[in-house]
């Protein structure tokens, strides 16, 4: 004999699922608070200014090129 299915409630099922994921993907993309996030964009911008501070500039290599050649 075959199995009857009620479709309302295969309908909510699949709904209740496609939610669930949604919910999911919304967790990973806005499950932060507010104060975390300035924090860890404060970490990242004090990395990124000390990271600049220790950069060794082109043009000043350039020059350098340009003055030996006559």
């Amino acid at each position: 004999m075959a199995n009857i299915i009620n479709f309302n409630k295969a309908g909510k099922k699949i709904a209740k699922i496609k939610q669930e994921k949604q919910a999911d993907e919304n967790r990973v993309k806005f499950g932060q608070k507010k104060s975390v996030k300035r924090v860890i964009k404060k970490e990242i911008k004090a990395l990124e200014d000390h990271l600049d501070a220790h950069k060794i500039s082109d043009h000043k290599i350039s020059d350098k090129d340009d003055k030996d050649t006559p």
